[in-house]
């Protein structure tokens, strides 16, 4: 592991100009040498040249600039990136040069136009790959200099790629309902800085937990408080989390909507929103869930035409569901098909609750045994089958029940 700063460098005609960073200000012609004053513990420059600009006086000149101040200089040669190919090959020059948990420097002030692109994506990808740490992405900004005095700032760029790693994360939480790598982030961001990006990690992290458990009574009371601390965190947010800022909002469109207050007293509004999360399971593959929560979903609105009330004790859910099992019973068929005719269901209701129970069990029978039985589904065949006969047998016991959302 090492200390590394990858600089550029080109054939321009560069005007010497003072560069100025965080307290700290060097006169030069190269930002490279000023990039050195700034960040002395470097151990190592790697400068990228293409062959054309290895033959020019800037290479001697900024390489023995750079020696001088006894940095080690490592001539990397890339070639000329006028194609497709080229720019692959570049991209592979930086990746071969950096080490298993270096830190890095990417200083881009005198890269060619396509490579801050390539830059950022070699930045993620190392930091993805092979533990690298990004200390810095920096740009001195000749074209931003004051005239008067000839002093030019230097901008960090490397928010921008923390914002890939806020999207990366925000994503993962969209569509898988794991929000442990964005709530440790808002919780490192919160740091030392401000409490209330801490309690809006931890509100993800109490959201996402229900999410992956199936548990969507928690979920509607939770999704309403995320809301609030991401309401309460906004002006923290700014200020130590500012690429969360642009996100937070698809959050809260995505998420916001799962809140119901009273869940347990609006029984339409909590079945509505157990069939949308049922849908939201099977369209991001999360079968298991999905299953368990549609055999609870048909108990609960059972028990809600038949009692009138959401919540039921252990005995009746017992009830509720050894006689949707006897539907499929030719002994306890008739008798089970009756006794629910008796509690307010209609004919079509419980027609279409056969059917639904029925591949609910057998779907989940295979689930449960994990495969490990003569004849079992593929995972394959398991999340196809969910995904379309089993959804359409859902979606039709929701039309029948008003709660199908549209």
């Amino acid at each position: 592991m090492s200390y590394k700063a990858i600089t550029f460098l080109g054939i321009q005609d560069y005007k010497p100009t003072t560069y100025f960073y965080e307290g700290k200000e060097l006169e030069s012609r190269f930002f490279a040498e000023a990039m050195l004053h700034f960040f002395p513990d470097v151990e190592q420059v790697l400068l990228f040249v293409t062959p054309t600009v290895a033959a020019h006086n800037n290479y001697r000149s900024l390489n023995c600039l750079l020696r001088e101040q006894g940095s080690k200089v490592e001539k990397v040669e890339i070639p000329e990136a006028h194609t497709e190919t080229a720019l692959w090959e570049i991209f592979d020059r930086f990746i071969e040069k950096i080490g298993e948990g270096d830190r890095i420097i990417f200083d881009i002030t005198n890269s060619y136009r396509s490579f801050p692109f390539l830059i950022f994506l070699a930045a993620a990808y190392l930091r993805a790959a092979r533990g690298v740490t990004v200390e810095r992405i920096i740009y001195g900004a000749f074209e931003a200099r004051d005239k008067e005095t000839n002093r030019t700032p230097v901008f960090d760029l490397t928010p921008f790629v923390e914002l890939l790693d806020w999207l990366s994360a925000t994503n993962q939480f969209i569509y898988t309902g794991d929000a442990r790598y964005l709530a440790s982030r808002l919780k490192k961001a919160g740091r030392g800085h401000d409490p209330r990006l801490r309690e809006a990690g931890k509100q993800l992290e109490t959201l996402s937990l229900a999410m992956m458990l199936c548990r969507p009574i928690e979920i509607m009371s939770e999704a309403g408080k995320l809301s609030a601390a991401l309401n309460e965190a906004a002006q923290a947010v700014q200020s130590w989390a500012s690429p969360f800022s642009l996100l937070t909002r698809r959050i809260e469109e995505e998420y916001q909507s799962r809140a119901v207050p009273n869940p347990l007293q609006n029984v339409q509004a909590n079945l509505e929103q157990q069939y949308r999360l049922i849908l939201w399971y099977l369209g991001n593959n999360q079968i298991i869930q999905a299953v368990t929560l549609a055999r609870e979903w048909v108990i609960s609105g059972v028990g809600w035409r038949q009692h009138g009330r959401f919540l039921l004790d252990r005995d009746e859910r017992e009830v509720i569901e050894r006689l949707l099992g006897g539907l499929s019973s030719k002994e306890d068929a008739r008798t089970s098909e009756q006794e629910l005719l008796n509690h307010k269901l209609t004919a079509g209701e419980v027609s279409q609750i056969r059917r639904l129970w029925s591949h609910l069990t057998s779907v989940r029978n295979d689930l449960d045994h994990a495969g490990m039985r003569t004849g079992a589904k593929s995972a394959r065949q398991l999340a196809d089958e969910s995904r379309k006969s089993l959804r359409k047998k859902i979606v039709a016991l929701a039309r029948l029940w008003g709660v199908e959302v549209l």
